[in-house]
């Protein structure tokens, strides 16, 4: 991938863009950044925890969609059977930088490289004044709250920190005693005797800010562990059962 340029109509006016309609770019990625805005809709489908940041260290929502490293449970196919897309598959090709930190300016750029783009097909970008047509318009709005809503998304993950709100713990997942045992390490969840042991001047605090209903909302979401185990076991098998079906001195690949 190329690294994003300014958007400017000199150099991009007669580009469109089209909607991304397969997913399966996402195949090798199982655990999906997520801003906290999503916890009510993606509670309903996938697990939402908490990883950190390899370099910074920081506290990061994401959601599963897969319980092995490079597979994404969801994205083998182009078909998308959740209800809901999370918002970051929806962002490319643009994306806000920021050019200035201390003025906190920031710029649309685009992805020169992105097959989303082409001059032939899809929605043009620019009107013919060099404006932003209104489809664009849409794109870059949505950009821009997504990344508004990551930026409060990293204060209130400071604040659960803040709070030793969140631990980590080993989660071991099996379906039967003949299927394979998941052992998942270094993700966190809220702890709800952290949370219960609150005083009331805190657990307030946290209610006031609008927290609870994203703390019990990702609580919830913990059950669909049993959800993304069955897909897991259904995917094993079917990479099982196709191994016993290859045919003879062909070799396959399974993760």
């Amino acid at each position: 991938m190329s690294s994003p340029v300014p958007l400017s109509f000199e150099k991009h006016g007669k580009l469109r863009l089209n909607e991304l309609r397969d997913f399966t770019q996402f195949a090798t990625q199982h655990l999906v950044p997520v801003v906290f805005q999503e916890f009510y809709t993606l509670a309903t489908e996938f697990p939402l925890v908490f990883v950190r940041n390899s370099e910074s260290g920081d506290f990061v929502p994401v959601a599963m969609m897969g319980l092995t490293k490079n597979r994404n449970l969801y994205c083998q196919s182009p078909q998308w059977t959740p209800a809901y897309i999370p918002a970051s598959f929806l962002l490319a090709p643009l994306s806000l930088v920021r050019v200035d930190n201390e003025k906190m300016e920031a710029v649309i750029c685009i992805d020169d490289d992105n097959p989303l783009l082409s001059e032939s097909s899809g929605e043009p970008m620019f009107e013919v004044g060099g404006g932003y047509t209104e489809y664009l318009q849409k794109r870059i709005d949505h950009v821009t709250e997504v990344t508004r809503q990551s930026v409060q998304t990293s204060a209130v993950c400071q604040l659960l920190a803040e709070k030793q709100l969140l631990r980590t713990r080993p989660v071991s997942l099996q379906q039967s005693a003949m299927t394979t045992r998941y052992e998942l390490e270094g993700i966190y969840t809220i702890d709800e005797e952290v949370l219960e042991g609150l005083d009331e001047q805190e657990f307030m605090a946290l209610r006031q800010r609008g927290l609870l209903p994203l703390i019990y909302s990702h609580l919830t979401s913990l059950h669909q562990f049993d959800r993304l185990l069955r897909l897991q076991t259904a995917a094993d098998q079917q990479s099982q059962a196709d191994v016993a079906t290859a045919p003879a001195g062909q070799t396959s690949v399974t993760e």
